[in-house]
């Protein structure tokens, strides 16, 4: 036969252990809770993408048909990153010698010119 063992534990301890047992299936079962609470949350989130990318979808489809719809007309030029760059490169002062100042001023004169001449016709009359 085999020689049994008896081991003794105060009843002191074996209530805290089973405290301490008790308390860590209560965490446990917690925890299991949340991750089930994150599963829903997460297949709720998948499903609203899908609607959300089904609802992209049609707006293109949309999109696409009232271009369909809408009459041609003749494409004005676009300007591609390389114009824009030969734009935007040009020195400050070869935009200012595109338009001379001298002209500026004799055009406003020639206007000022022309309104008082019809402000004198109406005058006259």
């Amino acid at each position: 036969m085999v020689n049994a063992v008896h081991v003794g534990i105060n009843y002191s301890k074996a209530v805290s252990a089973k405290k301490d047992i008790l308390n860590c299936e209560k965490e446990f079962l917690e925890i299991i809770k949340h991750i089930k609470a994150y599963d829903s949350l997460k297949k709720r989130e998948i499903s609203m993408k899908n609607g959300v990318k089904k609802d992209i979808s049609n707006l293109r489809l949309m999109i696409t048909k009232i271009q369909e719809e809408l009459p041609k007309t003749e494409e004005t030029k676009s300007f591609d990153k390389t114009e824009k760059q030969k734009i935007s490169a040009r020195p400050l002062k070869e935009k200012m010698k595109a338009i001379p100042v001298a002209k500026k001023e004799d055009h406003l004169e020639a206007e000022l010119r022309e309104i008082q001449e019809k402000l004198d016709r109406l005058n006259s009359l």
